[in-house]
């Protein structure tokens, strides 16, 4: 007695492993940069094993050597990681659980598996960002998991059925219409969707990444990496004008201690509150921020803020603090109030640690501060004495730096006298500080490339700053840019404008500026689909007159909207593409000849099958007879059970087949 072979443990045919395996591959490319080298390149080892596997008709390696793999891809990521919890490592053991899976996926249950997890694989990238490029990478890979789906289900109808057709070109062809009959829906529900007013799931703070950006420390090199990154860090769009290029200082971390190398922020500053808020009235600037994701908690603006939003708070040094991490893309208003007097009396505490100066240590640096100060008593005298001296000797600004040692400020003051803004910054503070006057350092941005035709200004890494704030009685914290004064350029071009250096062999005028003409659809991007949020979408209803809907209501209107949005798409499909909708080649073929024959003058009507068809049109025709033997061939092969070669001959011949009408007799004279 011979038993009937399962689908689910049939056989997999050597062009399915293949897109099986590609779909795995499209799926896993992005993460493959985020992880250690040598585990990518174990993930594109198995991918391709899997592959020769297929072409060269090998079988599955020996269970044991499996499990030994598995467990020695459960011990790679907890030696890079150290845990599981995490969206990188968690990611990371998806990629090599499925790598470790293609080893074994022999069967078409396996297969299976392997392709629906593509979906979730591609889905985790937007975990890490959601960039417009990315879209390309989800109709591709989604695409590639459909194909490979309808490419197994042809397997296990081929198992149950062996003789029919299974071509992987219909399998694309199929997989792109699948994807265009759920745009409508996927399109309805964004739209329609009751959207939450928070993500639908948190991300721990223990679970982030660390992503490029400002951080609460500076030391010598920090903000220079950042030149090297051309990565936006957040766009502005202004009320108004946008302020003059000097006023475009957008204030972070601000920074008082100092260990000889580091500078760090008071301890416990951030979870204070300012005493003293700006008006919100007066010549205020107002503005939306667009931050990108860099997993800490301060938010840009410019100096002060009077208005912010409701989930942050401002630190006595005027910080803009939130509430939680910015693990995704962030859109905030902001007033600021750029008259008003931060700290017109400065406390005694305060004022000890904005002069707290290491211990021997700079000595010159000292000696030069007491040698100012014998010369100028008034503590504004005595700082435009410092910038007039950064401005006249030579001074440069620069990417060529040292590392620097114990007595920093001496060394770049009086031997290397060449650095970038970090620099400036720090050796002018502890100048400050030994001539007696409280300093501090603030880090964050400065300038931004304005997008004419977008009207916003896009700031990017590269334009992370370091200034210095001095305090003066009657005036308060005094904003002081030494690197203004050694190179007014890089305040009224950028970095980039002040610095004649290449950061890459891409680093070409023509290629920034696609780049900035592409951000504008980023932007768009951001706006219209990664901004539209629960206030949006109630204020899109309300224009309808549809807010305030019952959940019931919506779900009809979601259904309504789709099946709307759907009728072109059907009428497309059962009028102009009905012939690339069948699966049958064979079927596709003869639906074509029909349409040749509707475009010859003759009419087909829609019930009417190929023998009838062949007999009523073969009368207008000069080749009638090839018509009706066409037909016959046809309906024996759609059926009866020919073997595939003579359906790919009969697929042919009517294929080739032309109407040729009869041509009309002569009028006799």
């Amino acid at each position: 007695m011979s038993t009937a072979r399962s689908p689910a443990t049939g056989k997999l045919s050597r062009k399915t492993v293949f897109l099986v395996v590609a779909a795995f591959v499209v799926a896993v490319l992005p993460h493959l940069g985020n992880m250690p080298a040598w585990l990518a390149a174990v993930i594109l080892l198995a991918a391709l094993w899997r592959a020769a596997a297929a072409y060269l008709q090998m079988g599955p390696p020996h269970w044991l050597l499996r499990i030994g793999l598995t467990f020695a891809g459960l011990a790679a990521v907890v030696l890079n990681f150290g845990i599981f919890w995490g969206r990188r490592a968690a990611t990371v053991l998806l990629c090599l659980m499925m790598a470790a899976k293609l080893m074994e996926m022999f069967r078409l249950r396996d297969a299976r598996i392997v392709a629906s997890l593509c979906f979730f694989l591609i889905a985790t990238q937007f975990l890490f960002s959601e960039k417009l490029i990315l879209i390309a990478y989800l109709i591709v890979g989604c695409w590639l998991a459909v194909v490979a789906l309808v490419q197994i289900q042809r397997d296990e109808d081929q198992s149950a059925a062996p003789g029919g057709t299974n071509r992987p070109r219909a399998a694309f062809v199929e997989g792109a219409l699948m994807l265009l009959m759920a745009a409508p829906f996927a399109i309805a529900l964004f739209t329609l969707f009751p959207r939450l007013g928070s993500p639908l799931w948190g991300v721990p703070e223990q679970a982030l990444d660390g992503k490029s950006g400002l951080s609460d420390t500076m030391e010598p090199g920090s903000i220079i990496s950042l030149f090297m990154d051309d990565s936006p860090a957040f766009r502005v769009e202004f009320d108004g004008a946008m302020p003059e290029r000097q006023q475009l200082y957008w204030r972070g971390p601000v920074l008082w201690s100092f260990n000889g190398r580091s500078w760090r922020r008071l301890f416990g500053s951030e979870e204070r509150t300012a005493s003293r808020l700006p008006a919100s009235h007066g010549a205020t600037i107002d503005y939306r921020v667009q931050l990108e994701p860099n997993e800490r908690n301060w938010l840009f603006a410019l100096d002060y803020p009077a208005r912010w939003p409701d989930d942050s708070r401002v630190t006595p040094d005027y910080e803009l603090i939130r509430n939680q991490p910015v693990t995704t893309l962030t859109s905030y208003r902001v007033q600021s109030q750029p008259d008003f007097i931060d700290s017109p009396e400065l406390s005694v505490g305060l004022k000890q640690a904005a002069l707290q100066f290491p211990d021997d240590s700079n000595p010159r640096t000292r000696a030069l501060a007491l040698d100012l100060r014998r010369r100028h008593a008034d503590d504004r005298a005595l700082v435009d004495a410092v910038l007039t001296w950064f401005n006249q000797e030579a001074f440069f600004y620069s990417l060529d730096t040292v590392p620097l040692g114990r007595h920093g400020a001496d060394e770049f003051l009086f031997d290397l006298r060449s650095g970038y803004c970090e620099y400036y910054a720090s050796a002018f503070v502890l100048l400050m500080r030994a001539a007696g006057i409280p300093a501090r350092v603030v880090t964050g941005y400065q300038g931004g490339f304005w997008q004419q035709s977008g009207g916003y200004l896009l700031v990017r890494q590269s334009d992370a700053h370091a200034w210095a704030e001095v305090w003066l009685a009657d005036q308060g914290w005094v904003r002081v840019d030494p690197t203004a004064a050694v190179s007014p350029s890089r305040i009224l071009d950028g970095a980039r404008g002040a610095l004649d250096v290449r950061r890459g062999w891409l680093d070409v005028d023509w290629v920034y500026r696609l780049r900035n003409q592409f951000d504008r659809l980023q932007h768009a991007w951001n706006r219209w689909v990664l901004g539209y949020d629960a206030r949006r979408q109630n204020e899109m209803l309300s224009k309808f007159g549809l807010n305030g809907l019952s959940l019931a209501a919506q779900a009809v209107l979601i259904i309504v909207a789709a099946a709307l949005a759907l009728l072109p798409l059907v009428w497309l499909l059962t009028g102009p593409l009905a012939g690339f909708r069948s699966r049958d080649p064979l079927e596709r073929a003869w639906l074509r000849l029909r349409r040749r024959i509707r475009k010859a003058g003759i009419s087909v009507a829609a019930g009417e099958t190929p023998l009838e068809l062949a007999r009523h049109a073969s009368s207008r025709l000069a080749n009638g007879h090839e018509l009706v033997t066409l037909a016959d061939r046809y309906c024996l092969a759609r059926y009866s059970s020919p073997n595939p070669e003579q359906a790919r001959l009969i697929e042919r011949q009517t294929l080739q087949w032309r109407p040729r009408l009869n041509s009309p007799r002569p009028k006799s004279v």
